[in-house]
């Protein structure tokens, strides 16, 4: 008796309670197989990097695209001789010193620059002077040349309002060498007598490119530290002036130059 009752008693066998087991042996999707085939993730992954690296590498290398869209209309400016623009017996001389990447520069010559030649070139008073202080990288350089080649045929300051009309974010091919042929082009169909010919071979040739490392040197040595920076009759001012702050500048010289 009390050996069935012990019987009885012993606890169920392990086995019973324990979780099917899946068959190992059961069949993988054809895609995991060819996937594995090839690698599996490792090689995955290696492509996907791959692909963006090979992506980065066209957007990097793309033809430039021109920022600005908007259409280009001549400006009239008195007396120009090559950068200098107005009459050159003027007793205030007024020197600008800029960069055509430098999107403050293009504000200036968007506002303040419009009413300064307005009011004071134009009328004879003020003899302005641009001078390229080529600090923003590459295609600040290769911009400054490419005005420096259009002022061979007379057209510095119709292409330098160009390249701020076109002007777009720093070193973003916006100024690459094929877009500055564009706008030599562009330029042609303003002004008939304009040599794209010679323009390319100019630049091309990097003819201008002492040309523009003098007058960087220049700027460096009048103590320039920012763009757009100015002399006015020597005495220096810096920033995005308003017209009412470059007038009392020039009223100041005026004064001081008819003592």
């Amino acid at each position: 008796m009390g050996g069935s009752n012990r019987r009885r008693q012993q606890r169920p066998s392990a086995s019973r309670g324990a979780a099917p087991t899946p068959s190992s042996g059961a069949p993988k999707p054809a895609w995991r197989e060819t996937f594995n085939a090839w690698g599996g993730y490792p090689i995955f992954i290696t492509l996907v990097v791959a692909l963006i690296f090979v992506a980065g590498l066209i957007y990097m290398n793309r033809p430039g695209v021109t920022a600005g869209s908007a259409a280009y209309q001549p400006t009239t400016r008195a007396q120009v001789n090559g950068r200098t623009a107005g009459n050159p017996d003027a007793s205030v001389k007024l020197i600008e010193f800029a960069d055509f990447q430098c999107p403050f520069c293009k504000r200036f010559a968007d506002d303040g620059g419009k009413k300064l030649l307005e009011e004071f070139v134009n009328k004879g008073t003020v003899s302005l002077q641009f001078v390229s202080f080529a600090f923003l990288g590459e295609e600040s350089r290769r911009a400054a040349e490419a005005a420096e080649c259009a002022a061979d045929q007379g057209r510095f300051w119709d292409y330098h309002d160009l390249l701020y009309l076109r002007q777009g974010a720093e070193n973003s091919k916006v100024f690459s060498a094929g877009n500055l042929k564009r706008f030599a082009a562009e330029l042609k169909t303003h002004f008939s007598d304009f040599d794209t010919g010679k323009f390319v071979r100019c630049l091309d040739d990097g003819a201008k490119r002492a040309t523009v490392e003098q007058q960087t040197k220049q700027a460096s040595d009048a103590g320039v530290k920012s763009t757009p920076s100015f002399l006015i009759n020597g005495v220096p001012m810096s920033g995005v002036q308003p017209i009412e702050t470059l007038r009392q500048a020039i009223e100041a010289a005026q004064k001081a130059a008819a003592k």
